[in-house]
């Protein structure tokens, strides 16, 4: 069994691909009417939820899904729900996937049909990995790229050319009527506590110390994506940035360190990051496919790794950087609807269980 950090990773690492599954750019569409509102609203919604889901876990130890809904629900349901779950870790992947290559071709190289095979062929090779291996990985991943996160972070805390006063300003706007895309694009973040029936197995059952630690983590991490660039562009300007992180940190000055600009750092810790979570959500997949099918003859995997590679390519060549965007709200808003089911279920096989 691996140690209960392994849960804090799985929630730090959740938080911080916010960048690139452009939830700050969703909130600045609002920044005027209700964005800040609607950040608080899903800070509030989303510790409500790891708290509940912490409770209602602690009366299934060491249960999948498929095992605790086994006493409530028919086949035919508990395998709908899988399919649910399994689609929806599938069409994540697929959208982090795109929007890593676009990333790459604006700022890297504009060879993006290369490198989108290239990450797609690392990935598969990647989940076909066994699930502790995954894991290890990711720990890996984590502590090679927080150093980088806090050096940029006390860069924001010590940079005078920081515009402390557009800050402060944004805050004004806090009782603005909350919108939905930017309420569930917040609450995102806090959905890392998705990922324990299908890693909860091979980790340490998650104490409340840990569970305090990942809430911390999440929601410095979320406000300081909203707040650090409108210390730098203001209210007004963070509007017409499309990356805006990437032109965040290249507007930043590292006068003593071995490179005056970050940002090509910036952008390949942010790639590997979000490559990480990608494994995570097709692993993911691999696994809802396992339980809905019972593995019958072991060739679940091959199905479901098919069909990655099949709708990760049709996907690529049919979306833009501007589709791209209203799938990402579409993505969080099928993201919420369907852990708010899944916490209703938990509910439910409780009060079964009592």
């Amino acid at each position: 069994m691996l140690g209960q950090r392994y849960y804090v990773y799985l929630f730090y690492i959740n938080a911080l691909v916010n960048v690139s599954a452009f939830i700050p750019q969703i909130l600045y569409k609002d920044r005027f009417n209700g964005s800040l509102f609607s950040l608080a609203l899903s800070t509030l919604i989303g510790t409500f939820l790891l708290f509940l889901f912490q409770t209602l876990m602690k009366k299934f130890p060491r249960q999948n899904i498929a095992q605790i809904m086994d006493r409530l629900f028919s086949k035919w349901f508990q395998k709908t729900f899988l399919f649910f779950n399994f689609t929806l870790q599938i069409f994540a992947g697929i959208l982090f996937l795109i929007s890593n290559t676009q990333i790459v071709s604006h700022f890297l190289t504009p060879n993006s049909i290369i490198v989108f095979y290239i990450f797609l062929l690392l990935i598969v090779f990647s989940i076909m990995n066994k699930t502790n291996s995954i894991l290890y990985m990711l720990e890996i991943i984590v502590l090679f790229a927080t150093p980088f996160y806090l050096f940029i972070m006390l860069r924001v805390f010590t940079d005078h050319l920081v515009m402390v006063d557009s800050i402060k300003q944004s805050w004004t706007y806090l009782l603005h009527f909350p919108k939905m895309n930017s309420v569930a694009s917040g609450l995102f973040v806090f959905t890392g506590f998705t990922n324990f029936f299908i890693y909860g197995e091979h980790i340490l059952s998650i104490g409340k110390k840990q569970l305090l630690i990942a809430l911390g983590i999440i929601c410095f991490v979320l406000f300081s994506s909203y707040f650090v660039p409108i210390g730098y562009f203001g209210l007004n300007g963070v509007g017409k940035e499309s990356y805006v992180w990437v032109t965040t940190v290249d507007s930043m000055r590292f006068d003593y360190f071995f490179l005056e600009r970050m940002v090509p750092i910036f952008i390949l810790v942010q790639i590997g990051i979000t490559l990480m979570y990608i494994i995570l959500s097709y692993h993911s997949s691999l696994q809802y496919l396992q339980l809905m099918t019972k593995n019958v003859g072991g060739r679940s995997k091959w199905v479901g790794i098919f069909v990655v590679v099949i709708s990760a390519l049709i996907t690529q060549h049919f979306t833009d950087e501007f589709k791209l965007l209203k799938l990402f709200n579409c993505f969080f808003l099928s993201r919420i609807i369907l852990d708010l089911f899944l916490m209703l279920i938990l509910v439910l096989a409780s009060k079964r269980q009592m």
